[in-house]
């Protein structure tokens, strides 16, 4: 069974470290552990946590059989032995799934039964989102041709019946509302037109409540 050796940063080797000794295993059965539970064919598509940066070299003094000494680099290194060879990136992403499953804000096993019912509630979430944008742009103002030049033009965009009882609390809440819904590049219904309406409109009923 040959010893695969994958250099690693810190990091990542202090991480599975730490869930080895959590465990009260060593680094090499944990990694072997994730290898055989998951499989290398399913770290694939997985990101590789990279090679080891300079910050993650260091160097120290050993002494030679000859009393003489010499300075060696040191790099953390990750070592498993699998039936089958591994390249180092392999080993590096069998370390990082050992080192965060299970964690508070790690990955997590699940079966095949929740992982369908988190696709089957996604699926609902999306026909429920489709549902609410239908519904928001038959509600939605049709953009003016012109101008706002008169009160009922920005009472009509901003969804009032008419300008009598406004205040500025009022029409400044009332933006805070729709101005989410129709944002350029956040908004569920995104119209930059809309958008300039609302704020043209807005900037004309505060003007006209002061006049």
């Amino acid at each position: 069974m040959p010893t695969i050796t994958a250099p690693c940063q810190h990091a990542l080797y202090a991480a599975v470290d730490s869930a080895a000794t959590a465990r009260g295993m060593t680094v090499p059965a944990l990694i072997r552990s994730c290898l055989t539970l998951v499989g290398p064919e399913a770290l694939t598509h997985l990101p590789d946590p990279g090679s080891p940066e300079p910050v993650d070299v260091s160097h120290r003094t050993v002494t030679l059989k000859n009393g003489g000494t010499r300075r060696v680099r040191v790099v953390p290194k990750l070592r498993v032995r699998h039936d089958t060879p591994l390249d180092a990136a392999t080993v590096r992403k069998a370390a990082w799934v050992a080192a965060t499953i299970g964690g508070d804000d790690g990955a997590h096993l699940i079966t095949a039964g929740e992982l369908n019912a988190v696709e089957s509630e996604m699926s609902r979430c999306r026909l429920r989102l489709e549902q609410l944008t239908a519904a928001l742009e038959t509600l939605a103002f049709r953009p003016l041709r012109q101008p706002i030049r008169k009160p009922w033009q920005a009472t009509y965009v901003l969804g009032f019946t008419h300008e009598w009882g406004l205040d500025t609390q009022t029409v400044n809440s009332r933006f805070r509302t729709l101005a989410p819904i129709f944002h350029p590049d956040t908004g569920l219904l995104s119209s930059a037109e809309r958008m300039s309406q609302l704020l043209e409109a807005r900037n004309f009923l505060l003007q006209h409540l002061r006049s």
